[in-house]
């Protein structure tokens, strides 16, 4: 009987959250409005955006990327007050007008104790922000 209990209080709570950590779902929260998605496919392109636009960096979650900075005039890292969904790495803001490049780097994602094959994995996109 406690056991059929504990069971249906964590499926309560599973479906209040959305999701498991590690199950594999992602969640779906709403990004922010006015929200530019800079993904994978973007890589060697150029986004555009407008001043006031958040600049959402989507490269997935197989690699371990590291994002430079944003160059903090044309892109900003605003206060961040929200999770981000599983996949993004940053949500910038396009502070004003100009280019600005986003980069990264990374390696595989590998479980923990197994064999990793040593590949490096670069982006790079430019952000247009008009007025």
């Amino acid at each position: 009987m406690k056991v059929r209990l504990l069971a249906v209080a964590f499926a309560a709570i599973v479906a209040a959250c959305g999701s498991v950590a590690g199950s594999g779902g992602t969640p779906s929260p709403t990004p922010p409005a006015n929200t530019v998605t800079v993904t994978r496919a973007s890589n060697q392109q150029t986004v555009t955006a407008h001043v006031g636009d958040h600049i959402q960096i989507a490269l997935g979650d197989d690699i371990n990327w590291q994002l430079e900075p944003p160059d903090g005039i044309v892109l900003v890292h605003p206060v961040q007050n929200y999770m981000l969904v599983r996949g993004t790495q940053a949500i910038w803001l396009a502070a004003s007008a100009g280019r600005s490049a986003i980069k990264a780097s990374g390696g595989v994602n590998c479980p923990s104790g197994s064999l990793c094959p040593m590949l490096l994995a670069v982006f790079t996109a430019t952000v247009e922000v008009l007025p």
